[in-house]
Formats: structure tokens, C-alpha cells, sequence
């Protein structure tokens, strides 16, 4: 027992450890304040800034045109592979080489040959197509989709044009080897090529009716390609030998079409490339008494050679200036004072007003620097914590004093130049429900490259911003 005794005696007893981590503890409270500061970073309403471009709004109507123009087809003379030696879009002359026609198939043979062979196209050549292919990619955008339409038919027609010069090179051997088995075709006519063809070529305006467009979506069209088998009598290409065409137009509001006609010529915006083009305006009525407005252009007309309807736009006001969004515009209230009252300093580039005030040592005048957000009808517009109504202010070098009495309201935006909202005030030129255009060069407003704030409503003048 007593050596039970001993052995409890020389037990030593150790403090109990703290179940708290201090570590464990500092980061509960690190990771407390960061969901704390996202929480309020997500609940507040985020500030979003825009820079100020020029730019203009218009106030357009959108229709679907026709194309209306001559266009003369030719048709083959005979049986064989056709091969054109002119590009799509070129414009040519009378006697010019357009297409060869090979019954024997032996120039097919030959150009399958030359478009397989990656060798036949020179350094020049490789680097024109990736500057088509760079600057087609530097403009897409969804939006104009059928521009890809037109990089295929332009990387088309360069290809087929270095084809055939190769193909021009060789052709002296290729005739003799085949005899008189390959004909030569030369332009009758002047004017652009095409080589499509859609059964409208012959249309005229008055035969241009409401129908049509309804038929546009089993619209179909023939494309004539290079190196194709083609029967006698085919269509092998066509010619628009004349700079003046139409876009005719069925449906157009009643009180549209008076007024385009008031104008007698309007400027039309092609969705298809953004290109403005004037056009003269008559408004003749077809066969089943519907009236159409038609758009005469003198010029353009390659820009189009290969389409028959197209979207466009009639321009009827185009406004220029500081183009700013809508939500980006405030209301701010000043208080007038009368410009002699209003003293600017050039050597220090800052305006005064002198302040009657009361203090211990009585009625003092105090010299007091101000920023003025406008000047209309005689009167600045102030906004001073030092002002308010009632407010004495002294003219310069004079007794005459002016009790501040009234306020006015100005339209602004908030510029964050600085990094903190400054109101600027602006002149609304015109609107629409996402735009404003605002008067350039004012002596209180915005400048090109300017920052303002997008969404006004979500911060106060003088707030700090950060993006």
C-alpha cells in the first residue's frame, strides 16, 4: 500500500490545454470580413463607366428592296466546260476575253490540276488572300453576317482569276493539242460581270408587286461557276451594262412615302455593308394598283452586282456630336447669381464672388472661389457649400449687393476623369430610348475621350469611383 502511495505521489500533473486555437480563430474572423465585403460588393449596384466618342443618332425606317436594273444574259453557243477569265464584279470593255468553252474537257483536266498544286501560288498571291482573310476577321461581327457571303465570292474569284492566268500561260499548247476544240468568248457588251442568274433579270419596276416578297423565301438562284459542264442555249453569264438601278419598295407607310416624295431625294444606309448612297424618289403604281416607292441610284451599283433584294435604310435625320447613353444622364439644381457678380481671375484661371457673412468680429466680406457649371441668360450657375438662399453676395468694386433668391436645373453627366463623380452639364441635341446626342465644343461640357459614369442613378456627385 505504501508503494501505492509513493507511485501516486510522483504523478505529476500538467495544466489542461485551451480547446481555442488562436490561428483558427484569426482566420474565421479574416474569412467573416471577406464574405461580409463580397456580400456588400455584390449587393450594391456596380459602377460602370463610358467614354464619350462622337458619333451620330439617326431616325431611320428599315425596308426590304428589290433590285430593278438591266442585265443582259448570255447564253452558250454550244457543249463544253466553260472556264472565265474574268472576275465577278470586273467591269468589261467590248472585245475583252470573258470565258473559253472546251468540248474536249482537257483545260478541266489542266485547271483541277493547277487548283490542287499548293505550288502554283506564289508568295504575292499567298499573302493577298491572308490580307483578304485578316480584314474580313479585323470587321466581322454577328450582325452582318452575310458579309461571309461576299469573302467567299471575292476569295472565288481570286482564285479562279490566278487559275486561268496560269491557265492563260498554258493555253497556246493546251489549243494545239486539242485543236479547234476550245473556243474563245469576247464580251458584246459593256458594263459588270455577273455570273448568277434568278429569272428576275428581265423585271421591270411596274411589274414589282407585293407577291414577290412574299415569294422571297423559295427565292432560289443559279450560281455559274468556272469549270462547269454547260449545255447549248445555257446561261453562261450576264452583263449590267448601266451605272443607274432601282430598289423598288411595296408597303411602305403612306405617310413615309409622302414624305420622301416632299424630298424628292434621301439618303439610303445598305445594312448589307453600311454604305450611303442618295437616291431620288418616285412613287409609281403597278399592275394591281399598289402604290411602290422607288429609290433611282446613279451610282454604286457593283457594290450590289451580286444580290437582288437587299435591307436598307432611309435616313431622315442625322445628328452629329458627343454620343452619351440615355441612363448616363442627371438633373442637378444650382443656384443662380447674376454674372456681373462673378469676378475671373486669368492669372489664376479660377473665378470669385464675395460672400457676405457674420462672425465674432462682426460683418466681414469673404473672397470666395467657385466653379461654375454654366452661364445662360446673363446668370451663372453655382453650386458652393458656402451659398445657399439668401446668401449676400457683393459685386466687385461696388456697393450693389444681390441676396441669392432663386435656383435653376441643369442637364449633366458625371464625369470620373478625376476618379470621383463631377457633374457636366450638356445640351441634348437629340434622343432616342437608348442614345442622346449632345452639343460638341460648350465651354462647361464634355470632351471626346472624356469617362462619365453609365449608370447614373447608382452614385451621388463626389463619390469615389472604383471599377
Amino acid at each position: 500500500m505504501a508503494g501505492n502511495a509513493d507511485r501516486r505521489d510522483n504523478v505529476v500533473s500538467f495544466p489542461k490545454q485551451s480547446k481555442l486555437n488562436i490561428g483558427v480563430i484569426i482566420l474565421a474572423v479574416v474569412f467573416i470580413y471577406v464574405m461580409v465585403c463580397v456580400a456588400t460588393f455584390l449587393s450594391r449596384e456596380q459602377i460602370q463607366s463610358y467614354q464619350v466618342r462622337e458619333g451620330t443618332l439617326v431616325e431611320d425606317t428599315r425596308y426590304t428592296g428589290v433590285i430593278v436594273r438591266e442585265e443582259n444574259v448570255v447564253y452558250s453557243t454550244g457543249a463544253g466546260y466553260v472556264n472565265y477569265f474574268t472576275a465577278e464584279k470586273d467591269r468589261v470593255a467590248v472585245g475583252n476575253l470573258v470565258y473559253t468553252l472546251d468540248s474536249s474537257g482537257t483545260i478541266k483536266d489542266y485547271t483541277d490540276l493547277l487548283s490542287a498544286d499548293e505550288n502554283s501560288l506564289s508568295d504575292s498571291d499567298k499573302e493577298e488572300f491572308r490580307y483578304l482573310i485578316d480584314s474580313f476577321l479585323e470587321k466581322y461581327s454577328d450582325d452582318s453576317f452575310s458579309s461571309v457571303y461576299d469573302l467567299h465570292t471575292t476569295l472565288t474569284s481570286k482564285t479562279d482569276k490566278l487559275v486561268n492566268n496560269l491557265l492563260l500561260e498554258n493555253i497556246d499548247s493546251l489549243y494545239s493539242s486539242t485543236s479547234s476544240m476550245i473556243e474563245y468568248h469576247y464580251a458584246s457588251d459593256t458594263g459588270i460581270v455577273a455570273y448568277w442568274i434568278d429569272g428576275l433579270e428581265d423585271l421591270t419596276v411596274e411589274e414589282v408587286t407585293s407577291s414577290l416578297f412574299d415569294d422571297s423565301a423559295t427565292y432560289s438562284r443559279t450560281e455559274l461557276v468556272s469549270n462547269s459542264l454547260v449545255a447549248e442555249g445555257e446561261a453562261v453569264y450576264k452583263v449590267q451594262p448601266s451605272e443607274y438601278w432601282d430598289v423598288v419598295i411595296v408597303g411602305a407607310d403612306e405617310e413615309n412615302v409622302e414624305y420622301y416624295l416632299s424630298e424628292e431625294v434621301v439618303q439610303v444606309r445598305f445594312l448589307k455593308n453600311d454604305l450611303l448612297l442618295w437616291a431620288e424618289v418616285s412613287t409609281p403604281t403597278n399592275s394591281l394598283g399598289e402604290t411602290l416607292l422607288v429609290l433611282s441610284f446613279q451610282s454604286g451599283s457593283v457594290n450590289f452586282s451580286s444580290d437582288r433584294f437587299l435591307e436598307i435604310e432611309i435616313v431622315t435625320d442625322d445628328d452629329t456630336g458627343r454620343k452619351i447613353p440615355i441612363s448616363s444622364i442627371v438633373e442637378k439644381s444650382f443656384y443662380l447669381v447674376p454674372e456681373e457678380y462673378v469676378s475671373y481671375v486669368e492669372e489664376e484661371d479660377a473665378y470669385y464672388i464675395l460672400i457676405e457673412s457674420y462672425g465674432e468680429e462682426g460683418l466681414t466680406v469673404t473672397r470666395t472661389e467657385v466653379e461654375p457649371y454654366s452661364l445662360k441668360e446673363n446668370y451663372y450657375y453655382l453650386d458652393d457649400a458656402s451659398i445657399e438662399l439668401g446668401t449676400r453676395i457683393y459685386k466687385l468694386d461696388s456697393s450693389d449687393v444681390y441676396s441669392v433668391q432663386s435656383t435653376g436645373v441643369l442637364t449633366g453627366v458625371y464625369n470620373i476623369n478625376k476618379g470621383y463623380a463631377e457633374f457636366r452639364q450638356i445640351t441634348i441635341l437629340e434622343e432616342n430610348e437608348l442614345y442622346a446626342i449632345v452639343q460638341s465644343n460648350t465651354t462647361y461640357g464634355l470632351s471626346v475621350y472624356d469617362y462619365i459614369v453609365l449608370n447614373a442613378d447608382a452614385v451621388d456627385e463626389n463619390d469615389f469611383i472604383y471599377e
